[in-house]
């Protein structure tokens, strides 16, 4: 029974280990600030960072908040994250910089209130072509998750 068990396993392992791995993504996410500090929302964000050494385009990504349940999300529009920078996606409004976004800002967004759940979330980036590029869970219970 064991070498039976080798024939089977062997083959399998190999293939598994010559298959090519899935390259992670260099824009991460990073930290989720997901307890909001009265009414103001953007003392609830997440933040984003490129680890590459040259700019990451993220027009038309999405970050969802717990799909499948919540399902809120936000899309990027016209979005450059340069080289070792990082980008600061705020719940609330404002005015957009290089480093700085807003998720109230934004029509296609499916939020206008609190997003990042106290009692903890699922944050989940993806591509322009629906390919999930990073993830970050947390269970809540304090005030920041860095992922």
């Amino acid at each position: 029974m064991k070498r039976v068990l080798t024939l089977v396993a062997v083959p399998l392992l190999l293939a598994l280990l010559s298959a090519p791995a899935e390259a992670a993504s260099s824009l991460r996410i990073t930290k989720i600030h997901y307890a909001q500090s009265g009414t103001d929302l953007n003392t609830e964000y997440i933040v984003f960072k490129n680890f590459s050494s040259s700019a990451k385009y993220l027009t038309g990504w999405k970050i969802w908040s717990s799909p499948g349940t919540d399902n809120q999300y936000y899309k990027f529009g016209t979005t450059r994250v340069a080289a070792g920078a990082s980008l600061t996606l705020y719940t609330g409004r404002g005015t957009n910089t290089t480093t700085k976004r807003y998720w109230g800002n934004v029509a296609t967004a499916t939020s206008n209130g609190a997003v990042w759940n106290n009692d903890g979330d699922y944050a989940v980036l993806r591509n322009s072509s629906g390919t999930t590029m990073d993830t970050c869970r947390y269970a809540g219970g304090g005030t920041t998750m860095y992922c």
